[in-house]
């Protein structure tokens, strides 16, 4: 094998391994969005909920505060994507109340 062959097969075996560790990753990111952007939905139907919003949330199964999931899974893809998108330029701040 030349030179060249050699360097092909070593960049193709190289790419094909960054896909298979990239995808996997990239699915669980979009998994992890979709969890925040129903906590994220939960915050905003229960603004106006005639009760405590607190327990409204609690009611649609979040927690009110830090680590806002009941459950670990939740936390994980949660902290993932809160992370990951942050370092992205995404803001998921729950917006400040409005001064009267």
């Amino acid at each position: 094998m030349t030179i060249l062959a050699r360097s092909a097969l070593l960049l193709r075996s190289v790419f094909r391994w960054t896909v298979r560790l990239l995808v996997p990753l990239f699915v669980v990111f979009v998994v992890a969005e979709q969890v925040e952007a129903h906590r994220l939905g939960a915050i905003a139907a229960c603004e106006s909920a005639p009760t405590a919003p607190e327990n409204c949330l609690r009611q649609r199964g979040y927690l009110a505060s830090a680590p806002y999931y009941p459950d670990i899974t939740r936390r994980l893809l949660g902290h993932y994507a809160r992370s990951l998108g942050g370092a992205l330029g995404a803001s998921y701040a729950t917006p400040a109340e409005a001064v009267q």
